[in-house]
Order: C-alpha cells, then sequence, then structure tokens
C-alpha cells in the first residue's frame, strides 16, 4: 500500500514562476508515491527526493517510460479533426507519409537546457515530436544539395560554394534553367516561397502514431578542458561522458503536408521521403541519426 507523504518544492533557478506556481499549487495537498514518480517523468525526468536540494539529472529509468497509447491516439485524433477543416477549404492533405526510425534520432539536441543536452518536447502535450520547420527545413535543404551535386559534377566546381549560391539564389527570388528528376528551380520557389513570396506547401508537425522508444545515449568529449576551459586538448585530461536522449528505432511518425497545387504535392512528397531517408532530420544525421526507413 502507497504511503501519502507531504512534497517540499525547493526554490530552483530552473522553475519559471509559473511553473513554480503550478507545482506549489499542486503540491499543497497530499500525494501517493505513484502519483509523485508520475509527475518524475511527465516534468523532470528525475527529481531528487524529498527535503533534499534538487538536481536535474537524466535518470535511466526514463527508457522504461511508456505513455498512455490512447493519449497517442486522440492527439493524432485531434490533427486529423484539424486537417478536416483543411480539407473543406479546398486544400488537397497528402497523410499517408508513414516512416519509422531505422535507428535512433534527436530533436532539440542543443536547445538551451540545464542539462547542457534537451529534446524536443511538445509544449502542450509532452510527447517528442518533429517541428514543421524543421521538416519543411531539411526538404528544402536536400534538393538545394541534389542541385548543387548536379553542379557540381559538371562543372567542377567546389560544391559547398555551389550549395551556398543555390541558396542564395532561393532566397532572391532569382531563377536558375535547371531541372532535377522533373523538378525545376521555379518548383522550389513555389514549394518552400522566398522572402518576398510565401510557400504553396504547407508542412505539419510529425507526430509518432504508435509507442514511443526512448533511449539514453552519451556523447564522450576526451578533451573537455579544452572545450569549457580553453586549455589545449593535452592526453592528461580525462573523458567526460555526457548523456542524452533519443528517441530509438522503429517508432513510427506521421508526416503530413497540404496544398492546392496537386503536382507540387507531388513533387514535395517525393522529396520529403528522399530527405528522410538518405539524409535524415535532427542532429548527428552524419552518424546515421535520424535515418527513416518505410
Amino acid at each position: 500500500m502507497n504511503k501519502n507523504i507531504e512534497i517540499k518544492i525547493p526554490q530552483n533557478i530552473y522553475f519559471n514562476k509559473d511553473l513554480r506556481n503550478i507545482f506549489e499549487s499542486y503540491f499543497k495537498k497530499e500525494i501517493t508515491e505513484k502519483q509523485f514518480n508520475e509527475i518524475n517523468f511527465f516534468y523532470l525526468f528525475n527529481m531528487p527526493h524529498i527535503n533534499e536540494k534538487m538536481t536535474i539529472k537524466l535518470n535511466e529509468d526514463i527508457e522504461k517510460f511508456v505513455w498512455d497509447i490512447y493519449f497517442i491516439e486522440n492527439i493524432n485524433n485531434r490533427r486529423d479533426r484539424t486537417i478536416s477543416y483543411l480539407k473543406n477549404s479546398g486544400f488537397e492533405v497528402y497523410s499517408d507519409i508513414i516512416l519509422k526510425v531505422s535507428w535512433r534520432l534527436i530533436i532539440g539536441l542543443g536547445a538551451s537546457h540545464p542539462q547542457e543536452t534537451s529534446m524536443t518536447l511538445h509544449h502542450i502535450y509532452g510527447i517528442p515530436y518533429i517541428p514543421g520547420s524543421a521538416v519543411k527545413g531539411i526538404t528544402r535543404h536536400w534538393i538545394v544539395l541534389k542541385f548543387a551535386d548536379d553542379i557540381a559534377r559538371e562543372t567542377k566546381e567546389d560544391f559547398e560554394k555551389i550549395t551556398d549560391k543555390i541558396s542564395s539564389a532561393i532566397e532572391s527570388d532569382n531563377d536558375i534553367n535547371r531541372q532535377i528528376d522533373e523538378i525545376n528551380f521555379k518548383d522550389i520557389l513555389d514549394i518552400f516561397g522566398t522572402q518576398k513570396h510565401e510557400g504553396k506547401i504547407i508542412f505539419f508537425d510529425a507526430y509518432p502514431i504508435e509507442n514511443i522508444k526512448l533511449k539514453t545515449d552519451i556523447m564522450n568529449p576526451h578533451y573537455p578542458d579544452y572545450y569549457t576551459k580553453n586549455e589545449p586538448p593535452t592526453d592528461w585530461q580525462s573523458p567526460r561522458p555526457i548523456k542524452f536522449l533519443t528517441i530509438d528505432s522503429n517508432t513510427k511518425f506521421q508526416f503530413y503536408i497540404a496544398g492546392k497545387d496537386k503536382e507540387l504535392l507531388d513533387k514535395t512528397k517525393k522529396l520529403l521521403i528522399e530527405a528522410l531517408k538518405n539524409y535524415g532530420i535532427g542532429a548527428k544525421t552524419s552518424l546515421g541519426y535520424g535515418i527513416f526507413e518505410e
């Protein structure tokens, strides 16, 4: 039988005023140990023991945490209702882009966080997700890379310089008479827009549609003083493992795009799937993170 305990919330610099008020209001009543453990997971992953100074660290037990599958289903059902309103307004919506993480996925690793490493969680639902801006950004980056690679092979110019040149041309709304896989430069401008014109395709946040699997990973800087104290990278420094949270393999995400031009939607869908399967999204894609598969 769970005993009742009374929790005193310490004054912690990582609590903003609103969040502290919510906690203090909630903890005015006695709660069970089970409820306390649930709050650990939902809010800070690992709160300290009662009446001890608060420390924030990544708890390995977070890997065992399971979100309620009905909660995830309700989130996706709510989004589907929003999508139906768009359809009634004359938009074509593609919702059949369902891919799974092939290894691990990290979104928001470099965001501001007291642990030095972070993960993007939805500000309302509290679940890991991929922001629509990231989905749009990686799709745009992928087609720029394809154009740059094509021009570099043809002209033998520097790949990085060509990439910058194409990105600048997109921003300035310049035209390049070149086509790759039935996608020309005008299509890029129409899909993604420029500083002068909005894009014709809407990219939505991508949510997991089944169980969310989390996994703790580490990065292991061998010269910590070189990065933090401006000291030389010497061999007598000890490695300092830094833990960070990832979304584990086989977690499925559903991607939505919408627009009124079906031809542009078809081209965007093709680019999006190519980008996710060949380039990846999020942090550490060069190491194999963020790659998706069907």
